[in-house]
């Protein structure tokens, strides 16, 4: 999947979070540290650097370590095969070219505005040299937007795929296409394909959510008619509808935490109650 589509390569540490997890509980071990009880110590370097040193040791246990190796083999093999019969663009095209990819035209992305604005400025220099240190400076802008995706990612990985990995791969996915610096609708179809795999309650905050969301998407698609077809100049609406696209995206995704939550601690309580019912009648 990797070598077809880049972008499955977000699940690679969500799958060992989870194995590793599975691996602990089939041999009976307790968890050092239980993500759906605790809070994320943000705060608390100390525990911190603990929680860091748990999650290394889990990571270097069979069932991940042997998922990850053969990840590697099978990607890097099929990328191999690709360069020798289709040369080094395969490798640039497909995969390198990701990471520099900035968009100056107008898309769902709220930084779409930004790179349209600061290409402006950097493509008014006539010089060669200029227009060379223009392209290096856009690409090292479209990775430096990649970091807050890097953060997410690792977090989600590690704070929801051990307990609820579907839940998991749907949140990443969710998490890539909203802070992605290019999102176009067919990006939509990369977590709508997940969502079978969650089962999310239908609660009061995600239908509201799911509201904010729409109504994003109508005012985007609005104003970017206005643009395209109308010849209008709303270049600051439209960024202003991407800015609420983005900010209703953010704000579904928390209520479907909320709701995954919620319902994962009922589940666990339910087991809890019939296990001590169990003991009593023992």
């Amino acid at each position: 999947a990797v070598h077809s589509k880049l972008y499955p390569i977000i699940y690679t540490l969500s799958f060992m979070a989870y194995f590793a997890t599975q691996h602990e509980k089939q041999n009976g071990k307790t968890a050092e540290y239980s993500p759906s009880s605790s809070s994320f110590p943000w705060l608390e370097p100390t525990r911190l650097i603990q929680l860091v040193g748990v999650w290394i040791r889990r990571l270097i246990t069979l069932p991940p370590l042997l998922f990850f190796v053969t990840f590697v083999m099978t990607a890097s093999s099929l990328t191999y095969l690709a360069v020798h019969y289709y040369g080094i663009e395969a490798l640039e095209e497909g995969m390198l070219y990701h990471f520099s990819r900035v968009d100056h035209r107008h898309n769902y992305s709220m930084f779409w505005y930004g790179i349209y604005l600061t290409r402006g400025i950097l493509s008014s220099s006539s010089s060669a040299t200029s227009a060379s240190s223009s392209v290096v400076l856009l690409a090292w802008l479209g990775r430096c937007l990649m970091i807050p995706q890097l953060v997410l990612l690792v977090y989600s990985s590690l704070g929801v795929a051990p307990t609820n990995l579907g839940v998991a791969l749907f949140i990443q996915t969710f998490v890539l296409v909203t802070h992605n610096k290019v999102i176009t609708a067919q990006y939509f179809t990369w977590y709508l394909c997940l969502l079978p795999l969650c089962n999310f309650p239908w609660t009061s905050k995600v239908q509201t959510g799911l509201g904010w969301l729409l109504l994003s998407i109508v005012t985007w698609l609005g104003s970017a008619y206005c643009l395209e077809m109308q010849g209008l100049a709303v270049h600051k609406i439209l960024w202003m509808a991407s800015c609420l696209f983005f900010c209703a995206n953010v704000n579904l995704m928390g209520a479907l935490l909320q709701a995954s939550s919620s319902k994962t601690k009922t589940i666990t309580g339910g087991k809890e109650e019939l296990e001590q019912d169990k003991s009593k009648l023992e």
